[in-house]
């Protein structure tokens, strides 16, 4: 079998030039530890297996015509096909840009736009939904494309529309088995292959909007690589003994740079999920048996309220860390984090760096978790807190420890830029090559290390009458309340103050609390922070997230207007 051997003496590095090159590091240490599992499926690939697969599907991408710097999109779940396909891009140079499912085909067409992909890997007639109207909305919209290729798991004959190849039609074990024993196509593969860069891209993962329209950022193997590097030391993934089940999906960069290929990175196992339903991983933990797992607060949130989780109907023991992201927690979250295994943690990170760029030290104590977002690692990935951005496009000043400022990243996690956005790729990286990620935090001294504390989203910061409101600080206060369950806090335009905070709060079952509780509550904060304004939010009703369970804040804000028109009809906002 025609493969890509990594040479012998790289075997030991901890840094390699390629995400590729860990998955063959490992093919040849530990060649048959599980490298992939599906968890629907049962499939489980070896390290073997895995690099085996890549190297079919890469010379199936040749044989497409696919080569360094083509995008390649791709609508599809977190099938095992879909990660065999993601290292093929890779190893040809190409770049993939995985997409939602939940994205209309009108979204998609609009995306696809803006990267210009030569091929589409999109799915067919699902219990989901048809997804050939997405299909071809491509065909009619996206003209860069040269091949729509749709692949259905479970389904025995695609059913195809004109001009959009089946799967198997071009990636077929027989006919991939062919193209490897093609001299001339194996031997232009190993060439390209060896003349990758270890600053080249390999994915666009689009942002997910939480300030705006999705951009598409660019990605590097180097990226990624630091990436992972941090994220090992976060959760203490050495060896083949760690395994993640992984219930991102493929459009985060949880679901692609940061989980699974950071447990590739170090030689475990990755049991990768479809599609996040609550009831569905308790029953792979008990199932697969995963030292780790994590998710954005909202998911842990739909797990801890199934009667199955709460009266431990499956077996948990297994784990030995979880770990949120992704939008801030309060005390009483942490508290529930305790509980589900024996160490927790948490990081700051952005697609921009491929994922998490901090990581917060092992066991340490709840008092401490809370508010922060971990220490830096200097020597992979500097971090700042400095003033704006300077209109000449060069770094602010950076700013004392204890001072506010904007969080800001340097060295080579920092991404590419947007895929051809040179103006918001401008807006983002200073010309020294310092990220400006749009949170605000400060550094707080801890005694041991150096922790960054975080403020919140730069553009939802409140200002009433000048002063600086965090919406995360006022919503941890609200949630220390005894009979809260979950808040969340916005700023809202005020004719007297400028902005106005205002509370959603979401009460306990069967607590009595109302709004008059929760706002004498707040008199032990600053005037200036208090809500001029408690919404109680039905118990039974989650506040509004996006498409990867994180809060949208503009979502919330929206209510909280429709809230406000309502108060300044009565003469009780304005005042």
């Amino acid at each position: 079998m025609f493969t890509l051997s990594l040479d012998p003496s790289l075997l030991n590095n901890w840094k390699l030039p390629l995400i590729t090159d860990y998955i063959k590091k490992w093919a040849q240490i530990t060649p048959d530890n599980p490298a992939l599992i599906g968890a629907e499926s049962g499939e489980s690939f070896s390290f073997r297996e895995f690099d085996e697969k890549i190297t079919l599907y890469a010379l199936g991408l040749k044989q497409m015509g696919i080569g360094k710097g083509d995008v390649v999109a791709v609508q599809w779940l977190s099938f095992p096909e879909f990660h065999f396909l993601t290292y093929a891009c890779a190893t040809v140079g190409a770049i993939i840009s995985p997409m939602d499912i939940r994205l209309t085909a009108k979204e998609i067409v609009r995306d696809m736009n803006r990267v210009s992909p030569k091929a589409f890997f999109c799915l067919g007639n699902t219990p989901l939904k048809d997804f050939r109207e997405v299909s071809r909305a491509a065909r009619q919209g996206v003209a860069s494309l040269n091949y729509i290729v749709q692949h259905t798991p479970g389904t025995p004959v695609e059913a195809c529309d004109e001009e959009v190849y089946a799967f198997r039609d071009l990636f077929s074990l027989e006919k991939l088995e062919a193209l490897a024993l093609d001299k001339d196509l194996t031997g232009s593969l190993e060439k390209e292959y060896r003349a990758l860069d270890t600053r080249d891209p390999h994915i666009i993962i689009f942002t997910t909007g939480t300030t705006g329209l999705p951009k598409p950022a660019l990605i590097c193997h180097e990226n990624t690589i630091v990436n992972n590097a941090v994220f090992a030391r976060e959760v203490g993934l050495y060896g083949p003994a760690n395994r993640f089940l992984n219930s991102m999906p493929i459009s985060h960069v949880a679901g692609t740079c940061q989980g699974p290929m950071t447990v590739w990175m170090t030689g475990g196992t990755i049991v990768t999920v479809n599609v996040f339903v609550p009831q569905l991983i308790l029953k792979y933990f008990e199932t697969y048996r995963p030292t780790w797992w994590g998710g954005v607060p909202t998911m842990f949130q739909m797990i801890w309220s199934l009667p199955e989780y709460q009266e431990q109907k499956y077996d948990l023991s297994s784990l030995l860390f979880v770990l949120y992201g992704g939008s801030a927690v309060d005390t009483a979250f942490l508290k529930e984090m305790q509980k589900m295994a024996p160490s927790f943690g948490t990081a700051l990170g952005m697609t921009e760096c491929a994922g998490y760029f901090t990581a917060t030290p092992r066991s340490i104590p709840l008092e401490e978790m809370a508010g922060q977002v971990g220490q830096i690692f200097p020597e992979l990935a500097p971090v700042t807190i400095r003033k704006p951005m300077n209109e000449d496009g060069t770094a602010g000043e950076a700013l004392d420890p204890g001072e506010v400022g904007e969080i800001c990243v340097h060295g080579p996690i920092v991404f590419l830029g947007y895929y051809g956005d040179p103006e918001a790729t401008a807006a983002t990286i200073s010309k020294e090559g310092i990220l400006y990620t749009g949170d605000m935090g400060y550094f707080h001294d801890f005694g041991a290390y150096r922790g960054l504390k975080f403020a919140g989203r730069r553009k939802f910061v409140i200002k009433p009458k000048g002063y600086l409101v965090f919406p995360d600080e006022v919503t941890d206060f609200i949630t220390t309340h005894p009979d809260v369950a979950q808040a969340t806090v916005v700023g809202v335009p005020h004719k007297i103050n400028v902005d106005g905070v205002f509370a959603f709060v979401k009460a306990k079952p069967g607590a009595a609390v109302d709004s008059a509780a929760v706002l004498a509550h707040c008199k032990d904060l600053a005037a200036y922070k208090r809500p001029i304004h408690v919404e109680m939010w039905p118990e039974d009703k989650p506040f509004h997230v996006n498409r990867v369970g994180k809060i949208d804040v503009p979502g919330m804000i929206k209510e909280a207007e429709m809230v406000v028109e309502t108060l300044r009809s009565k003469g009780k906002w304005d005042e």
